[in-house]
């Protein structure tokens, strides 16, 4: 029996609680020199990362369970003392509790069951989402700003499910996922897939260098650097250093010469990336934000209603 209670006040205990916050801030910090994630499958023509690593191990769910019963055992003595005394009553920070288990359980929910999958897609190429959805990009949008800055991404999809559009032309933006039945798609990148054919002084193919690839030329060096879309038609953009100074700038078509290298083609279309996310800890972390918000206002309101009296 005196072990039980021990126990018991030893899970209640504030000072067990102070110390696991300061723990699990350290590790949250420690995290950040952590590499998250493996690749892994989920849904068809999709690479996987799930979140299955740092936050997912023994040393940072041990401290996070022993908060889970610290919280549980100090909203139940709450309960306890308050059922046997008679005081007013105060559900704000029992909401607070009951709030802050249901988000830590959300948390732990998230970092074992959260799933992300990555796509590059061209205009008119399709991907399978799962439960039954498959996008079709329709267009992308690359919007910069006078400077040249980026400025917007946009990649407009059809949804077609088991055959049937349900979605027509949804514009997903950065910060305007695309929502199907408890996945989430959002815009997260973009880039140019080509292929720069080149031929040396003596008519043989080269093999068609990638953006940062480079040849020497006497004392100068000669860097791929992008693709760049003119008007309907690809160029490609080279620079020139010498002694690790930028000498010069050139922008390249079919025909065109760079060193000992003439261009004979360019190939290149822009791709978009998108982001699907299935997170099953999403619907209760919110509702453990409502019940935390709704927690907090009634004790600010109690508390000025005491003040008034």
């Amino acid at each position: 029996m005196n072990a039980a209670r021990s126990l018991y006040n030893f899970f209640k205990s504030v000072r067990l609680a102070v110390v696991l916050i300061i723990v699990l801030v350290l590790l949250c910090l420690l995290s950040t020199f952590v590499p998250q994630g493996r690749p892994e499958s989920w849904y068809q023509a999709a690479k996987v990362l799930r979140l299955d690593s740092f936050f997912s191990s023994a040393i940072f769910l041990v401290p996070v369970c022993l908060f889970t019963l610290n919280l549980g055992f100090c909203t139940v003595d709450r309960f306890v003392r308050r059922a046997r005394t008679r005081v007013q009553r105060r559900y704000g920070p029992d909401l607070v509790h009951i709030g802050l288990l249901i988000l830590i359980t959300a948390g732990l929910v998230t970092a074992l069951g959260r799933q992300e999958a990555t796509w590059s897609l061209a205009e008119g190429q399709e991907a399978g989402i799962g439960s039954g959805y498959t996008l079709r990009l329709l267009s992308f949008q690359f919007l910069r700003y006078e400077n040249g800055s980026p400025r917007e991404w946009i990649s407009t999809v059809d949804v077609v499910r088991d055959g049937r559009r349900e979605i027509a032309a949804y514009p997903i933006e950065v910060n305007h996922p695309l929502r199907l039945s408890g996945i989430s798609v959002y815009q997260s990148s973009w880039d140019v897939n080509g292929t720069l054919r080149l031929k040396d002084s003596e008519g043989r193919d080269v093999a068609p260098p990638s953006p940062g690839d480079y040849f020497e030329q006497g004392d100068s060096r000669w860097v791929f650097v992008a693709y760049e879309r003119d008007g309907e038609t690809w160029t490609a953009r080279f620079q020139r250093s010498v002694g690790g100074a930028l000498a010069e700038t050139r922008v390249l078509r079919p025909g065109d010469t760079v060193g000992p290298f003439t261009v004979t083609g360019i190939a290149a279309q822009e791709v978009t990336g998108l982001k699907a996310v299935r997170d099953p800890g999403l619907a209760p972390f919110l509702v453990a934000v409502l019940l935390v918000t709704t927690g907090l206002c009634l004790t600010f309101i109690q508390k000025r209603g005491d003040t008034s009296t």
